[in-house]
C-alpha cells in the first residue's frame, strides 16, 4: 500500500488507544499471570525486536523467552540473552523503539479500517506494541553509558562548531 494512501488515525481512534493502554496498565493490578497475558502481543514483539537486532549483530542470541519470571525488582515478562560488546549491546538494548513506528503503521492499515471486535483486537495489539516500545530497565541500564556518552560528545562538538 503507497503511504499516500495511508489514512490518518481519527480523534477516535486516538481515543480508543488511550483506552486500550491504560487498561493494558490498569491489568497489573489483576496479578502477574492475567497482565502477562493481556501484554502478550507486546512482549512477544519487544523480545523479537532484541533477538533480531543481536542476530543481526552476531551477538548470538538465545531464542526469547516469554515466561514470566520473578526477579528481584518484580517480574520480568520476557528476555533475550546475547553476547556483545558494551558497543553492540546498545543498538540491542533500544531495539524496541523501533516497536513505535511499527504500533503506527499497524493502528493505521489494520485498525483504523477496521470494525467491530476486529477494531477492539487491533487496538489491543496497537496499544501492546505502543507500551512495549518503551526499553525495560534492564534495556535502559545497558544503554545508558553510551548514550550519556554520546550525548556529552554531541554537547562538545556543537559548542566546538557553533
Amino acid at each position: 500500500m503507497p503511504f499516500a494512501q495511508l489514512r490518518v488515525l481519527s480523534t477516535t481512534d486516538w481515543a480508543v488507544l488511550a483506552v486500550a493502554l491504560a487498561l493494558i496498565r490498569a491489568s497489573t493490578r489483576l496479578g502477574m499471570w492475567p497482565y502477562a497475558l493481556v501484554a502478550l502481543p507486546g512482549t512477544l514483539a519487544h523480545e523479537l525486536a532484541h533477538f533480531l537486532v543481536a542476530w543481526l549483530l552476531a551477538a548470538k542470541p538465545s531464542f526469547p523467552s516469554l515466561v514470566p519470571e520473578r526477579s528481584e525488582r518484580g517480574w520480568r515478562l520476557g528476555s533475550v540473552a546475547f553476547r556483545a560488546g558494551r558497543l553492540r549491546s546498545v543498538p540491542i538494548a533500544l531495539a524496541p523503539l523501533a516497536l513505535a513506528p511499527l504500533a503506527l503503521c499497524w493502528a493505521v492499515i489494520w485498525m483504523a479500517p477496521a470494525h467491530g471486535w476486529h477494531y477492539g483486537v487491533q487496538a489491543w495489539i496497537v496499544a501492546a506494541l505502543i507500551s512495549a516500545s518503551l526499553p525495560s530497565s534492564a534495556d535502559v541500564k545497558i544503554a545508558l553509558p553510551a548514550l550519556t556518552v554520546l550525548a556529552v560528545i554531541s554537547v562538545a562538538a556543537w559548542l566546538l562548531l557553533r
